[in-house]
């Protein structure tokens, strides 16, 4: 009898999916989201919460994560984090404070000129009471956002950044919004290479920060980059500068220069055999500055399908 007790509630285990999302327990208590998992969780920007149905199809799998953009002044948007946790998977937000100031973006922010504003989004964000990756102001060590380093005095700019960044999570602290998770993401390369420009200048250190991230792209211009090509030197630097978990927040290859359906597939090898800190990567799928999207052949499509099949890619929970 104690046999057919162990086995019932053994086959129970399975048959509700027990032990096969590594966000459940920390997703379903509205808490911070943990890195503390084998594999890597599978999300995308999808132009769209319309389009999530049809890029599932498309990869064989459920999204852990859906991507979307917010600029400053819009408010936390709820209805679109609805859909996607009605879906099962966890939104990631990138909150881009695409505001001007007669002190500079990053002095204003820090110094509270747009707390109303501010303090409204995080409440919202903690009232919406399901768990959310936060990620503001990214790929900060560019030069073509009003947030980054070059727009905020150069040498004094990653200062700036790590003192507006500290106002933002320590407003998160006094609301209590133990759901947000937040995300502090470089761009692989830094522009203008000046030696002021360094991700480890902007890192406000792992008091303030949840996961970090890496964006980066194989724009097929000139020269054919794979993944470890374009992500080889950020990574390397990220592991040196913390432990916490990582996520790829944007990548993508283009059509032109090379075989994009063999770069999907050594992508996704490369991730899973030698960038373990990997937790999460986000496919930029859109026609944009390229075509982007998986669907922009028939062989980069079946490409990324075959390869998530694999377990270690981990869909919704």
């Amino acid at each position: 009898m104690k046999r057919f007790a162990f086995l019932l509630c053994l086959l129970l285990c399975f048959s509700s999916g027990c032990g096969t999302s590594p966000v459940t327990s920390s997703a379903k208590t509205g808490g911070k989201i943990s890195g503390s998992f084998t594999g890597c969780m599978v999300g995308a920007y999808v132009d769209g919460m319309g389009n999530i149905d049809a890029f599932e199809a498309k990869i064989g799998k459920n999204l852990a994560v859906v991507l979307c953009y917010v600029h400053w002044q819009n408010a936390f948007p709820s209805a679109e984090a609805d859909i996607v946790q009605a879906n099962g998977s966890i939104p990631l937000i990138t909150w881009e404070p695409w505001i001007s100031h007669e002190t500079g973006t990053l002095e204003a922010i820090a110094a509270g000129a747009f707390e109303p504003y501010v303090r409204s989004f995080i409440q919202s964000a903690k009232d919406w009471g399901h768990p959310v990756f936060l990620r503001f102001a990214h790929e900060m060590n560019g030069n073509w956002y009003p947030w980054d380093g070059q727009h905020n005095g150069e040498a004094d700019g990653p200062v700036k950044y790590k003192r507006a960044w500290i106002y933002i999570h320590n407003i998160v602290q006094e609301i209590g919004a133990t759901n947000i998770t937040l995300v502090w993401c470089p761009n692989n390369t830094n522009l203008p290479v000046a030696n002021w420009n360094n991700i480890a200048a902007y890192y406000p250190g792992d008091d303030y920060v949840d996961w970090v991230g890496m964006d980066g792209y194989n724009w097929g211009y000139g020269s054919w980059e794979s993944f470890s090509q374009v992500f080889g030197d950020v990574y390397s630097h990220l592991i040196i500068l913390t432990n916490k978990p990582i996520m790829v927040g944007e990548f993508a290859a283009a059509e032109q220069g090379g075989d994009k359906a063999a770069w999907i597939a050594d992508a996704c090898s490369t991730i899973k055999n030698n960038y373990s800190h990997v937790k999460m990567f986000c496919w930029f799928n859109t026609n944009k500055e390229r075509d982007w999207r998986i669907e922009s052949s028939v062989s980069a499509e079946a490409a990324l399908k075959n390869s998530l099949q694999d377990t270690y890619f981990l869909g919704r929970m």
